[in-house]
């Protein structure tokens, strides 16, 4: 599950830093791959988010496009989103890192529902 082990909480909590502290228009395409990267190392091994790392594998190759498809980029952040809110409102989640994914579900949404 996710949040379970200590990989998942720091990239949360490295990924959280990167949006507050910066502008959201400011992180670049390459600035989330790097934070994709992470994201699927962190999870790499656990067969039950096979499903999460291949919307993170698709968003990680729209973003790496010469020209990213915006209205799919923002699609698969509100899909992403929905998946985070998902986890931290699951009854079997717990621990300080669910607010974290919250925080980190509205963020991707605030992204996706740019135009």
């Amino acid at each position: 599950m996710l949040g379970s082990n200590n990989l998942e909480e720091g990239m949360l909590n490295d990924t959280l830093s990167t949006f507050r502290n910066s502008t959201q228009e400011a992180i670049s395409p390459a600035q989330g791959v790097m934070l994709i990267d992470g994201w699927l190392q962190a999870l790499d091994g656990d067969p039950n988010l096979d499903q999460l790392k291949g919307q993170l594998n698709e968003l990680r190759t729209a973003l790496q496009a010469a020209k990213p498809d915006e209205q799919y980029v923002r699609d698969l952040l509100t899909s992403l989103a929905d998946k985070a809110q998902a986890v931290a409102e699951d009854s079997n989640s717990e621990g300080t890192w669910t607010g974290g994914l919250e925080s980190l579900s509205k963020i991707l949404r605030n992204l996706g529902s740019k135009s």
